[in-house]
C-alpha cells in the first residue's frame, strides 16, 4: 500500500487535495531546475497546498520517499541513460514519462493538480490522457524555449520534441506557469491560462551584505554558474582582461569553470597564463552555498547573453540570487531584466552583449563611492524581497490553482 494513503486522509476520513510536481529533473540537488521547483513548491505551501515532488533521478528503491524542507520527494528513475553518448541519451528521452504514470496509477488517492516541469513531448503524451482519465488538473511549468544551434538543428529529434510540446501540446494543457513575459504573452495569445512566475526563493533566509565596496581595493567581480551556450562568458573575461591591461584595478572570480577548462575560451587561450591569472580566478565547481557566498562578497556580478529566443523566454536564476545577497548586477537587458536592473540603482546596463559593451559598463562601475554602492546593495535586496521571495507568489497561486487548495 502506498504511504500516500495515510498521509492524505484526515481524522474524519476526508481525502485532502494535494499537488504532484513531476518531471525528469533531479531534486533537491539539481541546480537551477531544482531551485525553481523548490521556490514554486514553497509558494504553494505558503498558499495552503500540500506538495509532493516526483522526479526523474535514481534514488531509493521502489516508491519509498524522502523529505526535504517539508516536501516529500519520490525518485522514479526516469533518467538512467545519462552515461550514454549524447545522441543515444536524447533518444532515450522519448520513452520517458511511463514510470511517472505508473507511480501515479499506484496511488490510492490521486493528486488534484499535476505540475510538469520539463519532460516536454514524451511526458505530455503520457500525462495528457492520464490527467483527462483521472480528472486531474494538469499544469506545465514553462521556464525556457531553446533555439536550435543551426539550421539543421530544426530537424533534430530533440528540437522537434521541443517545438511539438511548446507549439501544439501546451495549448492542449491549457494552464501554464510562465517564468517570463515572453512565455506569458505567447500562451495567453494561444488561449491558455498563464500565471507569470519569475524564479523565487526564500529571501529572508539568505544572508546579505550591506557594506559598499572598499574604494581603494580592486573592484571585485563574479560570474557564477554553468555558462553552456547561454552565457557569453568569453566576452566577460575578454572585457575584464582588456581593462586590466589598460591599468584599471579589478578582478573577476569565475565559479563553475576550472583552470584546465578555461583554456577553451579564446580570451584565455590567446593570452599568457600569467596575464590571465592577474585578472581572473577560475575557482571551479562550488557547492551552491559556497557559490552564493562568493557572489555576496563580490561588488558586482556579471552576465551577458545574446538577444535570442532562449534569452527572451528564460529568466536567469543567478540574477535573482545576486539581488538576494545584495550584489548589484552588470548585464545587458534580456528576458525580463529591464523590470529590475536599473542604471545606477541596482547595477549597470550594457548596451549590448559584446566585450566593448561590458567594458563601458565596468568603467562606470569603477567610479561609484562606498555610499553609492551601499545604496545599490540595499535596493537590490529590497527588490528581491518584493519580487522574488516565494511568499509574494502565494496569493496568485492560490487563485491559479483553486482545485488543489486544502
Amino acid at each position: 500500500m502506498n504511504l500516500l494513503h495515510s498521509e492524505n486522509v484526515n481524522s474524519c476520513g476526508i481525502v485532502r487535495p494535494w499537488v504532484a510536481y513531476v518531471g525528469p529533473f533531479a531534486f533537491p540537488n539539481g541546480g537551477a531546475a531544482a531551485r525553481r521547483i523548490l521556490g514554486v513548491s514553497k509558494s504553494m505551501q505558503a498558499a495552503g497546498f500540500d506538495v509532493k515532488v516526483a522526479c526523474g533521478q535514481v534514488g531509493n528503491a521502489g516508491h519509498t520517499s524522502e523529505w526535504f524542507e517539508g516536501i516529500e520527494v519520490f525518485s522514479l528513475a526516469e533518467r538512467t541513460s545519462e552515461h550514454l553518448p549524447r545522441l543515444l541519451k536524447h533518444m532515450t528521452y522519448f520513452f520517458m514519462g511511463s514510470k511517472t504514470v505508473a507511480w501515479l496509477d499506484s496511488l490510492e488517492y490521486k493528486p488534484q493538480t499535476l505540475i510538469l516541469y520539463s519532460g516536454y513531448s514524451p511526458y505530455l503524451l503520457n500525462l495528457l490522457p492520464w490527467a483527462r482519465r483521472n480528472r486531474v488538473h494538469l499544469v506545465f511549468d514553462a521556464v525556457e524555449w531553446y533555439d536550435p544551434h543551426s539550421f539543421l538543428g530544426w530537424l533534430s529529434p530533440y528540437q522537434i520534441n521541443i517545438e511539438l510540446a511548446m507549439r501544439l501540446l501546451l495549448p492542449r494543457v491549457g494552464h501554464v506557469l510562465s517564468i517570463s513575459h515572453f512565455l506569458h504573452h505567447y500562451y495567453l495569445a494561444r488561449g491558455c491560462q498563464s500565471l507569470l512566475m519569475p524564479p523565487t526563493l526564500d529571501v529572508t533566509a539568505i544572508v546579505w551584505r550591506t557594506e559598499g565596496r572598499a574604494t581603494k581595493s580592486p573592484l571585485k567581480l563574479v560570474y557564477a554558474g554553468s555558462p553552456g551556450r547561454k552565457d557569453l562568458l568569453n566576452s566577460i573575461v575578454e572585457a575584464v582582461l582588456r581593462m586590466r591591461s589598460n591599468g584599471h584595478v579589478l578582478r573577476l572570480s569565475v565559479a563553475g569553470i576550472a583552470v584546465k577548462e578555461a583554456g577553451d575560451y579564446p580570451a584565455v587561450r590567446n593570452r599568457a597564463p600569467e596575464e590571465v591569472a592577474l585578472g581572473v580566478d577560475f575557482v571551479g565547481m562550488l557547492s551552491h552555498e559556497a557559490s552564493m557566498a562568493l557572489v555576496r562578497e563580490a561588488d558586482f556580478s556579471l552576465l551577458l547573453r545574446q538577444d535570442a529566443r532562449y534569452s527572451r523566454a528564460g529568466f536567469p536564476t543567478k540574477f535573482v540570487e545576486s539581488f538576494a545577497v545584495g550584489t548589484p548586477v552588470i548585464a545587458n537587458l534580456t528576458s525580463d531584466l529591464a523590470h529590475y536592473l536599473k542604471e545606477g540603482e541596482t547595477g549597470f546596463i550594457c548596451a549590448g552583449s559584446s566585450p566593448e559593451d561590458m567594458e563601458i559598463a565596468l568603467t562606470r562601475a569603477l567610479t561609484i563611492t562606498n555610499e553609492q554602492h551601499s545604496r545599490m546593495r540595499a535596493r537590490c535586496r529590497t527588490l528581491a524581497t518584493e519580487a522574488f521571495d516565494y511568499r509574494t507568489l502565494a496569493a496568485p497561486l492560490s487563485k491559479f490553482l483553486p482545485s488543489a487548495q486544502i
